[in-house]
């Protein structure tokens, strides 16, 4: 039991004089109280808000379970890699068709790509990339993402969205 755990109706109830704890009476107490309780109610999940928010910080493995508890909480696919990372191992490229980054594979890895001059840019100008699985990219609204990412990160690094 914590100092936040109150039961508003049963306060209600148990500060009415003995000789008024009837059915009615207590009924209109309730619904007196009813205000209150919905401001608590409100207090309640602000405050588990802000626990979580202080509870993850901007390290990888935080903002990684950040993102997955906002966009993917089943199967947690969402990963946050920096150029070390063995899955981002390529050429980055900007395509601008889909104003977005892009990453090539390596000519390790077998396969060649043709690169169109006038629909890429190359940039490696990002700090981590986060990946997001191509099946969820109807899903995940960017807006909302760049916010949470935003809160979370230093100030000085620069990141992007990488669909796989």
């Amino acid at each position: 039991m914590s100092l936040y755990d109150l039961k508003i109706k049963r306060l209600a109830l148990l500060l009415l004089p003995t000789h008024y704890r009837r059915p009615l009476i207590a009924a209109f107490a309730q619904s007196m109280v009813q205000g209150v309780n919905i401001v608590y109610g409100n207090f309640m999940r602000w405050r588990q808000d802000k626990q979580y928010r202080l509870s993850h910080n901007g390290q990888v493995c935080h903002l990684r379970a950040v993102l997955n508890d906002t966009f993917d909480p089943v199967e947690r696919r969402i990963l946050v890699e920096d150029e070390w990372s063995v899955s981002l191992q390529g050429q980055r490229i900007f395509q601008r068709e889909q104003e977005r980054f892009i990453l090539l594979p390596s000519h390790i890895m077998g396969t060649a790509f043709i690169l169109n001059r006038r629909g890429f840019g190359g940039v490696n100008g990002y700090d981590f990339w986060v990946t997001v699985p191509i099946s969820l990219r109807d899903r995940v609204d960017e807006n909302r993402m760049n916010a949470i990412v935003d809160t979370y990160k230093l100030a000085s690094k620069r990141w992007t969205i990488n669909y796989k």
